[in-house]
């Protein structure tokens, strides 16, 4: 048997039938795609298709991470408005000195914390609560989810930090400086958790808008590719190279069968 003959005829016939037919061997499975997302294996298609894809899937994401966007810039800004309650509250106590009875305050602070309460569940997105939770609300979170992670903060319930406040205000004698030393704490007590509060809400917002940047930058990048030529060609080239290897390796056999013979 002549080994050359077989290499020579055979084996690039076969070869050349399957660069012949590689557009046929590139099938939708092959290339991890539903046989809806195509209307036919050509190139022209797998490009459109792929694009469409791509570009269903970056407008997903945008919205969902707008949509978180928002909620926690809505949140930042509306807590550090509520530091302009509690802003009048601590003036009120720190000037009490100059009245008689300070338990007139109590009133007027407590204006303040219905004031306080009252901006904290007007806080919303779409209807949903971000900063004040009612019984009713069963969120406990805010998620936003895209292609690249899950982000999530907890929702702070701001609207019972005004009890402390009531409470030591309201149960005790102001007439006491004591008790107004305590009250002023509470406030700055407060205060001080709205403010990191506020910054979680920066660093979330922070991390969302770095994804939405990474997804714009990558839809980008990603027209600038033309998937079905690229895909194509890989194929192709794949089958030629396998093909390759299956001629080389029955032109071993061949030649294996030829020594035995021989010998």
């Amino acid at each position: 048997m002549d080994i050359n003959a077989i290499n020579s005829t055979n084996n690039i016939q076969n070869l050349n039938h399957l660069n012949s037919s590689s557009n046929a061997v590139l099938n939708k499975t092959q290339l991890k795609y539903s046989a809806e997302d195509f209307s036919s294996d050509s190139s022209a298609n797998l490009n459109v298709s792929r694009s469409s894809i791509l570009k269903s899937e970056f407008s997903q994401d945008i919205q969902s991470l707008n949509d978180g966007i928002a909620k926690s810039q809505i949140a930042k800004s509306s807590m550090d408005n509520l530091q302009d309650f509690l802003k009048n509250i601590e003036n009120k106590l720190e000037n009490s000195q100059n009245i008689d009875d300070k338990n007139e305050l109590k009133q007027s602070i407590n204006q303040d914390l219905r004031a306080f309460n009252q901006k904290a569940f007007d806080t919303k997105y779409q209807d949903e609560s971000l900063i004040a939770n009612r019984y009713s609300d069963n969120q406990e979170t805010i998620e936003v989810s895209s292609s690249n992670a899950v982000y999530s903060i907890d929702k702070p319930n701001v609207a019972n930090f005004t009890n402390q406040i009531f409470d030591v205000v309201n149960n005790n004698n102001l007439n006491n400086p004591q008790n107004i030393q305590n009250a002023l704490d509470t406030v700055s007590n407060t205060s001080k958790k709205l403010e990191e509060l506020s910054n979680q809400f920066v660093d979330f917002s922070k991390q969302l808008q770095s994804d939405a940047k990474n997804q714009i930058n990558e839809q980008i990048f990603n027209q600038t590719i033309n998937f079905g030529r690229e895909s194509s060609d890989f194929t192709k080239t794949n089958i030629q190279a396998n093909a390759g290897y299956l001629a080389a390796a029955q032109a071993n056999i061949v030649q294996e069968q030829s020594v035995r013979l021989l010998s």
